[in-house]
């Protein structure tokens, strides 16, 4: 790790600085999964900087799920998978993550049938008090535990799903061959926030950690309203990633033919 870049007179804060020293080591295998990083003193004889602002880089890169602490040994190199999600198609978990070279897995935390509340009946498009299910799963990549997802289907639109989501955890696969139904476009939104006690717990967080919360409303390719699921995903493991365009053809006629590179 170079250090030699730091500067205290920069308007980027010098842990910040650090952070991001680490992060680049961490990216480029310099510091390999699994790997002991050098204790606090040691950071701070390199960094000439003092303990608590070296503490304080450490913590910003275990809080982000990139640095782990094992009690009286040190801090790791974390080996946790770093998932890709693309905004531009709607894939179900289970396609996503084989897509990316990783063993996708899912764990079931349960399904029960409850009463709409206003707000879940607003976004399934139905009314306060009519039946509904609810489905809790734990999202997982290489067997590491990535977000928790709340589904919220109408349980008139979906007898016996009880049953199917047992034998099949990919819940778009089951509305597939089950049922038909054919998932094709969703609204999702994204905010930055904490995970409660109850993600946290399936997460194996602590409570008010960083998270990414999410909203999506899935429709089937005759336009109708399918789903509703909330999302918790541990902070620093998921990027999203989309591609935006300043204009039409000209634009990508330009980057194909200078053979600009992928960011």
């Amino acid at each position: 790790m170079d250090f030699t870049s730091l500067d205290k007179n920069s308007s980027e804060q010098i842990y910040l600085q650090i952070r991001r020293v680490i992060l680049r080591a961490i990216r480029e295998q310099a510091l390999p999964p699994g790997q002991r990083i050098p204790s606090v003193s040691e950071l701070s004889e390199l960094t000439n900087v003092s303990r608590m602002t070296v503490r304080q880089a450490l913590q910003a890169l275990v809080d982000e799920g990139w640095l782990y602490t094992v009690p009286g040994k040190g801090t790791f190199v974390s080996g946790s998978p770093r998932v890709e999600q693309n905004l531009q198609h709607l894939m179900g978990w289970t396609e996503e993550i084989a897509a990316q070279g990783m063993k996708p897995s899912t764990r079931f935390v349960g399904l029960e049938i409850i009463a709409a509340d206003k707000t879940i009946a607003a976004h399934l498009e139905t009314q306060p008090g009519v039946s509904i299910y609810r489905l809790v799963r734990v999202r997982l990549a290489d067997n590491f535990p990535i977000s928790v997802e709340k589904t919220h289907l109408r349980y008139e639109d979906f007898p016996g799903l009880d049953v199917h989501i047992q034998k099949n955890s990919s819940l778009y696969q089951v509305l597939r061959e089950e049922y038909q139904v054919y998932p094709v476009r969703a609204l999702q939104f994204l905010e930055a926030g904490e995970a409660d006690g109850f993600a946290a717990g399936l997460l194996e967080i602590a409570a008010g950690k960083p998270a990414l919360l999410s909203e999506r409303i899935t429709y089937d390719a005759n336009g109708r309203l399918i789903e509703f699921t909330l999302g918790v995903t541990k902070a620093g493991f998921l990027r999203y990633k989309t591609e935006m365009s300043a204009g039409g053809p000209t634009v990508r006629q330009v980057i194909v033919h200078k053979n600009h590179p992928r960011p």
